[in-house]
């Protein structure tokens, strides 16, 4: 609290992580009831490991057995944040594969829609496999968000800044 903090409430505090498993537990150690956010990115450890280097040392079932401990301790709902990225992580059965995984979980998903990044070979998902991969997660009663995204047009949103430079 002020005078000696900031006067921030720990429940508008977010915590992200791509899945530092002992992180995760020792937040959960804590006590606090900040919101934990995860980057999960892939429901599988065959694309995660390419697409999130650190999944070679704790897989997603560490990362979400972790997660679930820090929900049950803190009572607080964990978001999986998920880059939807085209023909890459946005098919149908993986969206199903993150379902089963997320069930019956304190959870919410966060679908970001990749934002264009030039020289990337990366680009966001089709509308419609957008649109399926919502569609099977709520299947699954999992409460899913698709991300607004922001800031495009001055190359300001999520993944540009890095690769923007002047000449």
């Amino acid at each position: 609290p002020a005078p000696a903090g900031l006067g921030i409430s720990q429940r508008a505090v977010t915590v992200s992580t791509v899945g530092l498993v002992p992180a995760i537990e020792k937040l959960a150690a804590e006590d606090m009831s900040v919101r934990l956010a995860v980057s999960l990115h892939a429901p599988d450890d065959e694309l995660r490991d390419e697409l999130v280097p650190i999944n070679n040392r704790w897989k997603v079932s560490e990362v979400l057995d972790a997660a679930w401990g820090y929900a049950e301790r803190s009572g607080r709902r964990v978001s999986i944040e998920y880059a939807l990225i085209k023909d890459v992580n946005d098919q149908a059965w993986r969206a199903d594969l993150l379902g089963r995984l997320l069930r019956g979980h304190l959870v919410h998903v966060n679908l970001i829609p990749l934002n264009p990044t030039p020289g990337s070979k990366w680009t966001a998902s089709r509308p419609e496999d957008e649109r399926e991969f919502v569609r099977r997660l709520e299947a699954h009663g999992v409460p899913v968000t698709v991300r607004d995204t922001r800031g495009r047009e001055i190359d300001g949103a999520c993944g540009q800044l890095a690769a923007a430079t002047k000449e």
